[in-house]
Formats: structure tokens, sequence, C-alpha cells
């Protein structure tokens, strides 16, 4: 009996596939974690392959620690000795390696967004940049994209020089790399390119490829260019590569995410056999044909189909809702019904599209007592207290990391200001010494009073304790030493009136390095940022505790939930008609992030949408989601309250009957003057959401439309037309 046949028969197929290029698409709720577990015990068990030989990449820790797990259950300790990791995890055990072959140290600092975008403003203030437009964030945001793209500081100048603020970014961008390295330190972004790096070293790649026989690559559909080259450079060789994904869940394209990566499998490898896995163990058959509906609408669809042998389950709950509070309200009271019928909080999801949806919800649990949790919000690893220590720990691991020592001279406050830590800096360029190495010196910086030389000098002796201590002791301890020494805890004290709160955050930092030292014999300091560096927003969910859950439908992928609200389906908001109407590629994005909202659910799904919503303090009126009218209504079990509809106000009735007619306004309560724009509506030549074309400004779509003028969101802004110009320059 083989350990595959506890698997169906084209999961089996999938397993048993082991030699040259397998692409396995697979569906959602598909049991692919399954599959590609199965597959890896099948190589060690019954095939005798090395598990030293087998590399298997996927997107998030919880991923990879489930796939190992899982690995290890089938087949005991082999299965610890496969490599099981994250592309960032990956990429930086190499680095640790071989990093000296691209000019680092192997106790390089790893910097997150926080870290990227206080270098960027330190750069920014030095070439006094002025434009505000030109955010830390966009510039960080572009400088990684650059880096994913491959794309080089001298390539960025000669071929984008016609994009907005191009000279900018190129400066920053080339100092912003001067500065990492200087600082031994790299971004996420870096982890993927000095990966690729590496590679092009000859003699590297020769024993990456004779180590890494046998690749697989889960969510393949999300890979971007870098991780498609590292990959694709590691498997050249044998080409036993399998790649694990689903081209209706790529969802991440603002993140760099290609499709054309999994599109595109069978033009790279046209020797690929190519297994479907449909059948869905998930959700019930209603649920799974309204995500096959949705779909299918996508020219990018490889044309599978999920089903399922589950029961039909219960129609979709359908809620029409007045506004964005009538859709709380209606929410929070299906949760209290089915709380009292014997649910659990942490049954309930609640997927939106954008993060500030969230803010009704929160407000509306706060006020029933309802436990919440919302994730990718403000993060764990983000918050100010965390930073700091995090921040003192970094230093000790890598004491040319002058970006994390910035923010900690001065925390507690030893009186150390900005004009000080400049001339710090100014002697450590001098000398060709890092700003840790100059403290040491502090009494030969010129311009500094004998006061601060004296706590300069005690900061640097403790930072030298800390950094001997550390070869001395387990990382909770010298976590310990940290707090003590610092007196980090009478700072917050002296300084916070939440100090109660932030304290208990330093307490549960500490919880987490101790997990960690349970679980990692003899774990070092440098393998604790590790850890910390590569959590995801979603890490930390918790199915034992009680709190309904709210989350972007992006951090929600890769999960399952019982009930699920998906809120806001409105076609303002989901999908972005700004953004749908620039391009094709844009709405089928949406329609996946729709397909996996949908797909999250197991046993209940809701959706709701509202007539009216505020937008910019502004009451605006709402279209229901294309999305939903591509739903059969038989799918549908649709809630209306008649009683809320009749009771209405007779400036509610004849503004819904105003925007029937096509014209978009804001809610007011002048009847006369509704009535008057009632009249001019009827006769008018375009309606709101009708798409148009202008001989100059290209394609845009109709947002607002009176008498005088029409509005037309373009794709390089909304313009205003007056109406007795609309014939002369645009067309339906």
């Amino acid at each position: 009996m083989s350990i595959l046949d506890k698997l169906n028969a084209e999961q089996k197929k999938a397993g048993a596939k082991v030699n040259g290029p397998l692409l396995i698409l697979a569906g959602a709720g598909s049991g692919k974690t399954r599959t590609i577990t199965y597959r890896i015990a099948y190589m060690i068990q019954e095939l005798g392959i090395s598990p030293y030989s087998i590399l298997a990449v996927t997107f998030t820790n919880k991923a990879a620690k489930e796939m190992r797990e899982r690995v290890e259950n089938l087949i005991g300790e082999d299965g610890k000795r496969a490599m099981i990791s994250t592309f960032h995890s990956f990429g930086l055990r190499l680095l640790r390696v071989y990093c000296k072959a691209i000019g680092f140290d192997s106790n390089f600092t790893i910097y997150d967004t926080d870290d990227q975008k206080k270098v960027v403003k330190g750069i920014m203030k030095q070439l006094v940049i002025k434009n505000k437009d030109l955010t830390e964030g966009r510039i960080v945001s572009r400088i990684s994209k650059l880096k994913e793209d491959g794309v080089s500081t001298d390539e960025y100048e000669k071929s984008f020089k016609y994009e907005a603020d191009a000279n900018i970014i190129a400066e920053v961008y080339k100092r912003y790399n001067a500065v990492l390295k200087e600082n031994n330190g790299m971004d996420f972004s870096d982890i993927l390119t000095n990966t690729y790096k590496l590679l092009e070293n000859k003699e590297i790649l020769e024993k990456l490829q004779e180590k890494f026989k046998y690749i697989m690559v889960d969510e393949y559909q999300d890979t971007n260019n870098i991780q498609y080259k590292i990959v694709n450079k590691i498997a050249q060789k044998y080409r036993n590569i399998c790649v694990v994904g689903d081209e209706n869940q790529s969802i991440y394209g603002f993140r760099g995410a290609d499709i054309r990566n999994i599109l595109d499998f069978e033009k790279d490898y046209k020797d690929a056999e190519v297994i479907k896995l449909e059948e869905n163990y998930r959700s019930t058959k209603i649920i799974l044909d309204a995500a096959n509906e949705v779909i299918k609408n996508n020219k990018t669809s490889k044309n599978k189909k999920l089903w399922t042998k589950k029961v039909s389950g219960e129609k979709i709950i359908l809620k029409p809702c007045s506004d964005g509070r009538d859709e709380v309200n209606f929410v929070i009271e299906e949760i209290v019904q089915m709380k009292n019928k014997g649910r659990r909080y942490n049954d309930f999801t609640i997927l939106y599209r954008t993060n500030a949806q969230s803010r009704l919800f929160e407000e509306g649990f706060l006020r029933y007592n309802i436990p919440y949790k919302v994730f990718g919000g403000m993060q764990f690893y983000q918050r100010a207290e965390i930073k700091d220590i995090l921040a003192y720990m970094s230093v000790i691991n890598n004491t040319r990391d002058g970006i994390n020592l910035d923010r900690i001279i001065n925390v507690p406050k030893r009186k150390i200001g900005d004009k000080t830590i400049e001339k710090i800096k100014n002697y450590a360029f001098e000398q060709g010494l890092s700003i840790y190495d100059s403290l040491k010196e502090a009494d030969k910086i010129q311009g500094l009073s004998s006061g601060v030389v004296e706590k300069l000098t005690e900061f640097s002796q403790m930072m030298v304790e800390f950094e001997e201590l550390s070869a001395e002791l387990p990382v909770s301890e010298l976590f310990d030493e940290i707090i003590k020494k610092v007196g980090y805890f009478s700072y917050l004290n002296n300084s916070y009136d939440d100090a109660e709160s932030r304290i208990e955050n330093i307490e549960e930092l500490k919880n987490s390095i101790i997990e960690l030292e349970n679980v990692i014999d003899n774990l070092s300091l440098r393998e604790y940022l590790e850890n910390v560096s590569l959590v995801s927003a979603t890490d930390d969910l918790d199915a034992d505790r009680e709190y309904v859950k709210l989350m972007t439908i992006h951090n929600a992928k890769g999960l399952e939930f019982p009930v699920v609200f998906l809120v806001g389906m409105e076609d303002e908001i989901f999908p972005n008609t700004t953004k749908v109407m620039i391009d094709n590629e844009s709405l089928e994005e949406e329609r996946r992030i729709c397909y996996v909202a949908i797909t999250r659910a197991e046993e209940k799904l809701y959706m709701s949408h509202a007539s009216m919503r505020y937008v910019y303090g502004n009451m605006d009126f709402r279209s229901k989601s294309r999305f939903i009218d591509e739903i059969p209504n038989e799918l549908f079990e649709e809630r209306r309250d008649i009683a809320k509809e009749i009771a209405n106000s007779q400036v509610e009735r004849k503004v819904n009957k105003l925007a029937q007619s096509g014209i978009k306004l804001n809610v007011i309560s002048d009847t006369k003057k509704l009535e008057k724009q009632l009249k001019e509506a009827k006769n008018l030549p375009y309606k709101v959401g009708e798409t148009v074309t202008h001989i100059k400004f290209g394609l845009g779509k109709v947002v607002g439309v009176s008498e005088k003028k029409i509005q037309v969101q373009f794709v390089d802004g909304k313009r205003e037309i007056a109406m007795i110009l609309a014939d002369k320059f645009l067309k339906k």
C-alpha cells in the first residue's frame, strides 16, 4: 500500500509525478497543502529521495510551518530534513552563508517599512525635497518595485527619465542603497535581489543546483519577477520543478505578483504535465456555484470548476442596507442571533475591500461589547515600545546598524539632541568609523560638552556590555538585562499615560522569545530577530480565542471561516470603479479578489451593500456591485426590511427616484430643489455610470450629470465638460 492511496484520484496523480516539470492547478479548498505534503512524504519514504535534496517554498510562515508539521507527522524525523520555508527565509539562509560574496557581513540587519521610511526621510532632508506629493512611503514603494523588477539605479535614470519626479527618485534610490550598505543592512526586496545575485555566481549556483534537485513552489500565482527568476535558475539543471497555484486567486498585482508566471508555465516548460484539482473540501455547493459564476467572466481563468460532495447548504444572504450604519447593525444582529443559537464569536469573520471600512464595525462592536480583532492594522511588532527594544537587540547583533542606533541613542532621554547626533555622524565619516565605534571616542569629538560626552560614554559602555552578554546568555535573559539596565519600564511609566498597556506589550514580546526558545535549541539573537522580521499580518490568528475577526480580503487569502460577512459590496468600493475603468486587467484582478472572498466561507455567506454611504463628509449614493449581478438570483436569499423602507422620509424617496434617473447627488434636505433637479433630469442625454471617450482625454466614466455640465472620471483625473460642448468632444 502506498502513502498516496489516501489521496483522491487527481491528488494521487499529482503526488506520483516526481520527475520533470509539473503544474498543479489547485482550486480553492481543493487540498493543495495535503497534496504537496503527501508528495514530499512519498518522495522520501517510498522513492528513497534524500530529504536534503528537496526544496519547497511558500509565502507565509504559517503555511510553511503547517507544511513542515504535516510532513513530519507522516514520516517522522526525515520530514524535518527537507527545506520547507518561505521565499524570504530561504533567501536569508543562503545569504547568511554566502553574503560575503556580495560584500555583506553575516550579521546584517533586516529593515522593515518603517526603517526604510526613516532612511528615505533623512535623505529627503539632505536633498531639501519640498514636493509634498513625494512622500517617503511613495518613494519606498517605488524603490522596492524597481529592485524586484531588477532595475538598478543607473538603469532607472536611463529608462524612466520621463516619469514624474524620476530625477529625485533616482538620487534617493542611489543614496538609499549606499546607506543600507554602509549600515550592513538589507530591506525585504534586498533579501530576494541579493539571493539572485548569489545565483549569478557560477560556483554558488552549481552547489545549490546539486543540493536542491527537486523543487516545489506553493502559491505560484503570487510570485513576482525576482522570485520567478530565483526558482527557475536553481531548477534549470535538473528541471524537476513542481509549481502549485490557482490563477483565479492571483490578487497581489499591487505587490508585484505577476499572473503570467502561472499562465505561461507551459511555455517555459513545454513538456510540463498539467493536473487540475477541482474537488473542494471547504465550502457548500451553493457557495462554490457562486464563486464559479463570478470567475467564469475572467478571460485569464483556465476553466477550472470547483465542485463538492457536500450538501448544497444554505443560500447566500443578500442584504440591501440604507447606509453604512444600517449595514453594521444588520451584521451585529445576525452575529448575536447565531451566538444565542450556539455559535462562537470566532466562527464569524468580516471581510472588506479596504482597511478604512473597519471603523464603523469597530465602533459597533465596542458599543455592543462584542470582542473583536482587526488583522492587518497596527501590527504588534510595529508598536513604538516593541520597536525600541528590538532596535536595542538589533544594534547588539549588528553594531554597524546606524539606523536602529539612531532610534535608541536617546531612548530613554539622555539629553542627546539632533545637533549632537549630527556631530557624531560627521566625526564617524571623517574617521572612517561606524557611528557605534565613534561613540567609544566621544571625548575626541569637537563641540560636545563634558556632560554630553559622559552620557555618550555611559551609553557606549552599556551597549558593549550587552554585546558581550549576547554571547553568553540565552536571548530571554539578555532581554531582561536590556529592560533592567536601560530602565525601560521607568521610562514608559514617566512618559506615557498608557504605560501599563505598553508594559504588557513588552511582556508579550518576552513571551515570543520564550516560545521560540522552546522550539529552537540554543536560539541565537540573530535567529530571533530573523523570525520577528518575517512575521506576517495573520500569523498571530488564534483559533481558540473568542473574538470576531475583521480583515481585508487580501489578508484572508489562504484562510477559511465558518461564517463570512462580505460587506461594502458596492461598485464604488468593490470593484473600485475609478480603478477598473482604466483597463480590463484591473477589473479581472478585482473579480479574482471577489472569488477569493467567496471561497473563504465554509458554511454560511452574507453579502451586503448600502444605498448611501458617507464619502469625504458627504452622504453619496452607491450602486450594488456588478459582482452580485454575476451570481444567479436562485443562489440568494434577499433580506429586505419592508417596514424600514416604507418609513423612509419623503426627501429620501425623492433622492432615490432622482438616482434612478441617472443623476448622482449628495443627500440634501431641500425638497423643492430636488423636485427641480428631477424635472431637469428627465431628458438629459448622459447617465451616471456610462462609459464615454473624449477626443483628448481618452476613456472615462460619467460620475455626475446636471442640466449644464457632465462630470467625467478620466484616467488622469476628473473633469467637468459643459453640456453644450458634449456632442463635440464626447462619444458614448
